[in-house]
C-alpha cells in the first residue's frame, strides 16, 4: 500500500507505516482485504510476557486455576454474591453522565429511552474478545481500536465511544497481575498516543466475563470493569521479597532483561531469542514456584494477600456493577450482557433477563456472551443453554448474537437474525473449519481467515509439536509411557499384558477426551481416536523391544527408549489432531499447537437512533507487521419496528 492510500478524505497526510505507530487523530484509510493470499511467514512478540505455550509449564498455572475454580463452583461457592446489578435506566443514566454530561438523567421522567436516541446520533461500539496473550500482539490489537478509519466509499469509522469486551481478558489465567501486564500496559501505549493528540473524550467501558476470567474467581475482570464506586481496590504497595523468593525474582529480571520497557529492534531481536531457547518456559516454572512459595509463607504466617491496584484503560470508564447487565440501546433494540460462569447462568441472571424480556417482548436484541450459540456450523451447547435460560429463540426472536470464545472470525444467519463469533481480539489463533460444513447449517457468510489459509496452517502441527514449539508437555507424557514399557520389559507375560492393556485403554480414553468430550460427534471421534490410541499405546513397549533387540549400550538404551517414545508420541498425537481437524470433527487442539498469532481483528458497529446497526469488521493477518488493518467483512442488522400494543 502507498502512502497516498493512507490519505483520508477529510484531508489527513498520508501514513503508510504500522498500525501500530501511526499518528493518532487522523483517518486511516484502509481497503477490503479480498480473497488473497496470507503471508508465509509471521511476525512473534518479542516482548515478555510472551504467548502461552499450551503444551508447556506455562500452561499449567492456567490448568491448575481451572481445576480450582470448578472445583469451587460445584460446591456453589459463587464469586457473584458481591454483584448488585444496576437497572437498565441507571446503567444507561450512569453511560450518559460520560458520553454526554449535559443529558438530562436525574429524574426517571427525563430518562431518555436509550442510548442512541439520548445522545441523538448514532453512537460507535468497538467489540472485542479473547485478548491479553502475547504482549506485542496486544499492543497491537490495542493500537486498531484506538485509530479512526475510513473506507474507500467515504464511510468513517471513529473509534467507538462504548467498549464492549467478550471474555477471556488475560491467558492464561486472567488475574489482576496478567491483565495488567498482557493488556492494560500494552493497549495503554497505544491509548496514551491518543491522549497525546489532545483527545481526551471518555468512554465507557463493559465487559462479560469467559472461562479464563473466572479461574480468578472474577477478582481481576472486577478490577477492571467494575464501577470505581466505594472498591477496596487499592494498591498495597510493592512487593519485597526475601529469601528464596528473592533469588528467584533475581533470576527472572536477569531472563527478561528490560525487554518490557525497550521497544527498539535490538531488544526486540534479544527477547525473539530467549523464547526460541525456551527461556518463557523457565521464567513461566519459576512463576509458578515463586507463587508456591508465596502462598505457603502467607498462609503459614498470616500475611494477606498483596493485590495490584484497580486496573484502567486510559480514556475508558468502568460502569458495570455486575458480571451482567442490560440497557437500551436503540429504538426498539436492547443490549443483554450475560455471564454463564463455569456453568450456566444463575437464578439471579434468569430472573433478571427474562423480567426486563417480559417488560419489553416486541424489541430486538443485541446478545452479548463469552460463549458462541454455534461454532464451525454447529450448535455451542454453552451458548445455546444462554439462550435457554433467559428465555429466547433465534427462531422467534431477532437477535445480533456477539461472541468470543473461539478465536477466529465467522458471520453467519441465525433464525431472524445474525450470529458473530469474533475472537481475534489477541489470543492465539484457532482456525476456521476446513471440511465441508454440515448441511443443515450451510456455510457462513463471512469467515476469518478462510479454510485454504486455516488448511495451510494446519500442516505445520506435527512438526512443531515433535520439535517442542508449543512446550514438552506431551514429550513428557511419551517419556512417562516409555518408563512404564522399560519397567516391565522383564516382567511376567500377565504382567505385561495388563500393563498394555491399561496403557492401551488409557491413550484411547484420552484422545477421545480430548478430541471427542462434549462434541456432536462421538461416535467418529471415536473411529479415529482408537487406531491412534492403540498406535501411542503400543509404540513405547514396540520401541522397548526394539531398541532392546539391537542390544545398544547398557548405559545409552534406556535413555534412548525414552527419548525415542517421547519423540515419537508427540508425533502420533500431532498427527492425530490434523486428521480430526480436516475431518471437521475437533479444531482448536490443533491450532493451539501452533499458538499463531495472526489474524486478528475487532468489530466497529454503528449504531442508529432508529435500531439499525452497522458492523465492520477490521483485522491484520500480521498485526506485529507493517501496515494498516483492513475491512474484513461488512454487514448489517436492522431492528424492526415497534409492535403497538
Amino acid at each position: 500500500m502507498t502512502d497516498s492510500d493512507t490519505a483520508a478524505k477529510s484531508g489527513g497526510e498520508p501514513d503508510g507505516r504500522s498500525g501500530r505507530r501511526q499518528r493518532p487523530g487522523r483517518y486511516v484509510r484502509i481497503r477490503p482485504r479480498g480473497d488473497g493470499p496470507a503471508p508465509i511467514l509471521f511476525r512473534q512478540g518479542g516482548r515478555p510476557p510472551y504467548g502461552v505455550r499450551w503444551y508447556g509449564i506455562t500452561s499449567l498455572y492456567g490448568h491448575f486455576r481451572n481445576f480450582i475454580a470448578r472445583a469451587i463452583a460445584s460446591e456453589s461457592v459463587d464469586a457473584r454474591d458481591w454483584m448488585r446489578p444496576a437497572t437498565p435506566e441507571k446503567l444507561l443514566a450512569s453511560m450518559l453522565e460520560t458520553l454526554h454530561p449535559g443529558a438530562p438523567t436525574s429524574a426517571p421522567t427525563n430518562t431518555p429511552k436509550s442510548l442512541a436516541e439520548a445522545l441523538d446520533r448514532p453512537v460507535v461500539i468497538d467489540f472485542v474478545a479473547d485478548t491479553g496473550d502475547d504482549r506485542d500482539t496486544s499492543q497491537a490489537v490495542g493500537s486498531m481500536i484506538a485509530h479512526d478509519y475510513v473506507l474507500e466509499d467515504g464511510t468513517r469509522l471513529p473509534r467507538g465511544e462504548v467498549l464492549l469486551f467478550g471474555g477471556d481478558i488475560a491467558y492464561p489465567v486472567a488475574t489482576a497481575n496478567e491483565i495488567h501486564l498482557r493488556l492494560t500496559q500494552p493497549w495503554n501505549m497505544a491509548l496514551r498516543e491518543v491522549r497525546q493528540a489532545g483527545r481526551t473524550k471518555k468512554r465507557v467501558l463493559l465487559g462479560v466475563p469467559g472461562n479464563h476470567d473466572w479461574y480468578d474467581g472474577l477478582d481481576g475482570f472486577g478490577r477492571l470493569f467494575r464501577e470505581a464506586v466505594d472498591l477496596p481496590l487499592r494498591h498495597d504497595g510493592k512487593r519485597k521479597h526475601r529469601g528464596v523468593l528473592a533469588s528467584i525474582a533475581k533470576i527472572q529480571a536477569v531472563l527478561s532483561p528490560r525487554l518490557d520497557r525497550e521497544a527498539d529492534g535490538r531488544a526486540r531481536k534479544v527477547g525473539v531469542a530467549l523464547r526460541e531457547f525456551h527461556f518463557d518456559e523457565l521464567l513461566g516454572f519459576l512463576k509458578i514456584i515463586t507463587s508456591l512459595f508465596r502462598f505457603i509463607f502467607n498462609f503459614a504466617f498470616g500475611v494477606p494477600k498483596k493485590r495490584r491496584r484497580r486496573l484502567v484503560l486510559h480514556g475508558y470508564v468502568a460502569k458495570q456493577q455486575a458480571s451482567y447487565f442490560a440497557f437500551p440501546l436503540a429504538r426498539n433494540l436492547y443490549l443483554f450482557g450475560a455471564d454463564r460462569q463455569l456453568g450456566r447462568i444463575d437464578f439471579r441472571q434468569r430472573t433478571f433477563f427474562r423480567d426486563l424480556r417480559a417488560a419489553h417482548p416486541t424489541h430486538d436484541l443485541v446478545f452479548l456472551s463469552a460463549d458462541p450459540a454455534m461454532a464451525y456450523g454447529e450448535a455451542n451447547e454453552p451458548g445455546v443453554q444462554m439462550l435457554e435460560a433467559t428465555g429466547l429463540d433465534p427462531d422467534h426472536d431477532k437477535l445480533l448474537y456477539l461472541s468470543g470464545d473461539f478465536h477466529h472470525y465467522e458471520r453467519r444467519r441465525f433464525g431472524l437474525g445474525t450470529h458473530v463469533i469474533a475472537g481475534g481480539g489477541g489470543a492465539f489463533l484457532h482456525g476456521t473449519r476446513i471440511a465441508p460444513y454440515p448441511k443443515e447449517a450451510g456455510p457462513p457468510e463471512a469467515v476469518y481467515p478462510t479454510g485454504p489459509m486455516s488448511s495451510r496452517l494446519l500442516r505445520d502441527v506435527p512438526w512443531k509439536l515433535l520439535i517442542g514449539r508449543s512446550g514438552f508437555l506431551v514429550h513428557l507424557t511419551g517419556a512417562l509411557l516409555g518408563s512404564i514399557a522399560i519397567a516391565v520389559h522383564h516382567a511376567t507375560p500377565i504382567v505385561h499384558a495388563a500393563t498394555v492393556a491399561a496403557v492401551l485403554a488409557t491413550t484411547i480414553s484420552v484422545l477421545w477426551l480430548i478430541a471427542g468430550y462434549g462434541r456432536a460427534h462421538p461416535r467418529s471421534v471415536a473411529a479415529v481416536a482408537v487406531p491412534f490410541g492403540i498406535a501411542a499405546g503400543i509404540f513405547p513397549f514396540a520401541a522397548d523391544q526394539l531398541l532392546d533387540h539391537r542390544r545398544l549400550l547398557s548405559l545409552a538404551a534406556q535413555p534412548t527408549t525414552l527419548l525415542t517414545v517421547a519423540f515419537g508420541t508427540s508425533l502420533i498425537y500431532g498427527l492425530f489432531l490434523v486428521v480430526v481437524a480436516r475431518l471437521g470433527l475437533e479444531h482448536q487442539q490443533a491450532f493451539t499447537v501452533l499458538g499463531h498469532g495472526g489474524f486478528k481483528h475487532f468489530v466497529r458497529m454503528i449504531v442508529h437512533p432508529s435500531g439499525k446497526v452497522e458492523g465492520f469488521t477490521l483485522g491484520k493477518d500480521d498485526p506485529i507487521a507493517d501496515g494498516p488493518p483492513a475491512l474484513i467483512d461488512r454487514f448489517v442488522f436492522e431492528a424492526r419496528e415497534p409492535v403497538e400494543p
